[in-house]
């Protein structure tokens, strides 16, 4: 394999619905990448169709969502590793906007915007997972998406994932100290809203509200992938 300046992990469980849509438009980027797919043991057809687009298919430990993360890093061939959802469009340019961001930075992320969902979600998606995010990197506090994420793999090394849930906060607190991490409007990412189909309120507060909240109180966290 001709040697690529950027690995993309792509970490699936059960997708086969939506796994071949992101492999088709990453295999298309402007910068051609290293596509990872880290399975988690599928029993559908979502290895048969990660076969047609991916560079390498390894497996995690079941150790849940930074588990596959972390084995998905350790196989990067590339010293930029990026990191998107099953369920993403990557646009065209997604590679080279990141490798263009990155130049001085141990981590960058970006926006996440939902292509299907009703107006009312896609509203909440821009608030919650663009507008947001946008406001507060303005005021120095960079967020880390991890549907919408990229890194050296020689800071991974110093700072692997570390948790089966918020991973990515996780992420973005522990490298802010570095101030080199950055959430940049240019690399925006289409995503599914299909996680939040049973009520946006109702899963932030059932997942990330109540995950943040045991996190404070240092209780482990028990959630695997977020299904």
């Amino acid at each position: 394999m001709v040697n690529k300046k950027i690995s993309v992990v792509v970490c699936t469980k059960n997708e086969e619905k939506y796994i071949g849509q992101c492999l088709k438009h990453l295999v298309m980027e402007d910068v051609p990448c290293e596509i990872i797919v880290v399975d988690a043991r599928s029993t559908d057809n979502t290895l048969k169709i990660a076969r047609k687009y991916a560079d390498k298919i390894v497996f995690d430990h079941g150790g849940g969502i930074s588990d596959a993360r972390n084995v998905g890093w350790k196989n990067a061939s590339s010293e930029i590793v990026a990191y998107c959802d099953c369920d993403s469009i990557p646009p065209k340019d997604w590679t080279r906007r990141i490798l263009q961001e990155i130049k001085g930075l141990y981590c960058v992320s970006g926006p996440i915007i939902s292509y299907d969902g009703s107006i009312s979600m896609k509203i909440k998606f821009f608030l919650w997972g663009s507008l947001f995010p946008r406001v507060m990197s303005k005021l120095g506090y960079h967020s880390v998406w991890g549907a919408n994420m990229a890194f050296r793999k020689s800071i991974l090394k110093k700072y692997p994932f570390r948790f089966r849930f918020l991973e990515d906060y996780d992420m973005g607190v522990r490298l802010r100290k570095t101030f080199k991490v950055r959430f940049c409007s240019s690399l925006k990412l289409p995503v599914s809203s299909r996680r939040f189909k049973e009520g946006f309120g109702r899963i932030c507060i059932k997942y990330y509200i109540r995950e943040w909240l045991g996190r404070k109180t240092r209780r482990s966290s028990t959630t695997g992938y977020f299904k």
